[in-house]
């Protein structure tokens, strides 16, 4: 297995707009990579981010809503770190994979019910359409991955396989049963609209759709919700 320079594809890349903290995160990722640190630590660490966040956005001050706003910021910075070190320590994972996604679930669900002043019908709507729209432009990327020689510890069709001999067999099982609960049925709701509108023989997603659609990104959805939370508005 060869090194990488810690980005999830050289070959063809395209302005990703939700990927700005990517410059960062490689280079702490490089920092971290002659250090005992693997990506797995990294993964629960800014999942650990988020849930003080939301406790934070729970609050409802102004003081708090603040201090939300850096640790997302931060959250994203660290969320792009795992998978760059992964590649640099030259261990991609497929229980990394499935842990980052599975993780990212729960912490954007205890974020949106903690969201003060409005409904709980409004907190899970809103969660609903934020993974829904991060979903379209995963489907997307994942594709275009695999057809221009990126990252290929995720996949269009997921199982619960795995080519690397680290992962641990039981450890990767479990992580894909909750993988499936989380995700099966977006996975194949994006399929679905894909073929509706594309037909059976949808061509490979060109680069200037990549850009647009990048803006669906949690990145880019972090962004906006960073910005508002600044502003005191949830």
């Amino acid at each position: 297995m060869k090194k990488t320079d810690g980005l999830k594809i050289s070959d063809s890349p395209y302005v990703d707009l939700s990927d700005y903290a990517r410059g960062a995160a490689v280079f702490i990722a490089r920092l971290l990579v002659p250090t005992p640190i693997r990506a797995t630590q990294v993964t629960w660490f800014h999942f650990l981010l988020m849930l003080i966040a939301a406790i934070c956005l729970h609050q409802g001050t102004m003081m708090a809503m603040g201090f939300a706003a850096l640790l997302i910021a931060l959250k994203n910075l660290f969320d792009a770190v795992d998978g760059s070190l992964a590649r640099l320590q030259n261990r991609p994972s497929r229980v990394g994979r499935f842990l980052d996604s599975n993780l990212d679930f729960i912490g954007n669900l205890a974020l949106f019910l903690a969201i003060p002043g409005i409904s709980i019908e409004a907190r899970i709507a809103g969660f609903f359409a934020f993974i829904f729209q991060g979903s379209i432009y995963n489907y997307y990327a994942v594709w275009y991955r695999f057809e221009h020689n990126g990252d290929k510890t995720s996949r269009l069709v997921e199982s619960g396989d795995s080519p690397y001999e680290y992962d641990d067999p039981r450890t990767l099982r479990i992580l894909f049963i909750l993988y499936r609960i989380f995700y099966l049925w977006q996975d194949r709701g994006v399929a679905v609209l894909d073929r509706f509108v594309a037909g059976k023989t949808a061509p490979v997603p060109k680069t200037h759709f990549m850009e647009l659609s990048s803006v669906l990104a949690p990145g880019f959805q972090y962004l906006a919700i960073i910005f508002f939370l600044v502003l005191g508005t949830p």
